[in-house]
């Protein structure tokens, strides 16, 4: 029995299930950034150079923050990353897949921008934009017109030169879009592109999905896969292809701008209550 079969009879999770690993994760990660950072810069910061905490509380506090809370947060883009490919692969129209993620995108990035850029917005005189970091949905956007060159260029015939075609067009496709992507400074940049092509590429073998994806991963990084990436993998590796009974298709599309605005209201709020 090959392993890809074993594994099959230890699959119990759900496309659903996945998205709200992903999205609980990703919320995490970007209260950190969004939220306790600027705690830690503005108020956590001062405390400690009025006395009022100590030096070495304020290095457990941002320790914690930095190392074991936002490291919870990088399980999210790779679950990300695979459910894209998932849903390129199952959805009724692909012109309206590719739309609603560009809609999305650039619905987000005024939330984006204010949330994770708004003291370099000020600074630059541009608020609420900031042209030089763009939101996640446009890599996925990307990532989606780059599946759709991969599906165009793939080849149905068994003659060697048409083979080669096919590999060097789908080979320039992705690198074609890696290059946008980090040239328009999309959020994670060329390792989205290269992430969501892993998990296209291996569509039909769950494990090499994922020896793909790590490899992917090494190879932009230059580092060893941390334990939350690890844990993101296994959690691929126990999907069960199926969605799920709820229905979860645009919760995605408005909880990602919805909640970055949500959390920089709390820390607009946080500042009026703790600098005065």
């Amino acid at each position: 029995m090959s392993l890809d079969r074993k594994i099959n009879r230890i699959q119990f999770l759900s496309g659903n299930s996945l998205k709200v690993i992903a999205v609980l994760t990703m919320l995490i990660d970007h209260l950190c950034k969004i939220v306790l950072q600027w705690l830690l810069s503005n108020y956590w910061g001062a405390m400690a150079d009025n006395g009022q905490m100590s030096w070495e509380r304020f290095r457990e506090i941002d320790y914690f923050i930095r190392f074991d809370l936002q490291s919870i947060g990088t399980i999210a883009f790779p679950l990300f990353c695979f459910l894209l490919a998932e849903g390129f692969q199952h959805t009724r129209s692909k012109k309206r897949y590719i739309g609603l993620m560009l809609a999305f995108a650039l619905i987000s990035e005024v939330p984006f921008d204010i949330g994770f850029f708004s003291a370099y917005s000020r600074m630059e005189d541009t608020f609420p934009f900031y042209l030089k970091y763009q939101n996640v949905f446009f890599t996925l956007f990307l990532g989606l017109l780059t599946l759709v060159c991969l599906e165009r260029f793939s080849c149905k015939s068994d003659l060697p030169v048409d083979r080669i075609k096919s590999a060097v067009l789908q080979v320039l496709s992705v690198v074609l879009f890696s290059g946008i992507a980090e040239g328009i400074h999309c959020d994670y940049g060329m390792q989205g592109i290269l992430f969501i092509s892993a998990f296209y590429i291996c569509r039909n073998h769950r494990i090499y999905q994922v020896l793909l994806f790590l490899l992917a991963y090494m190879g932009t990084t230059g580092n060893q896969p941390p334990l939350c990436t690890l844990l993101a993998c296994l959690l691929i590796l126990l999907y069960n292809g199926k969605r799920g009974k709820l229905k979860l298709k645009y919760f995605f599309y408005v909880f990602y701008p919805a909640h970055i605005l949500v959390l920089y209201l709390i820390q607009i709020e946080l500042g009026k209550y703790l600098l005065k």
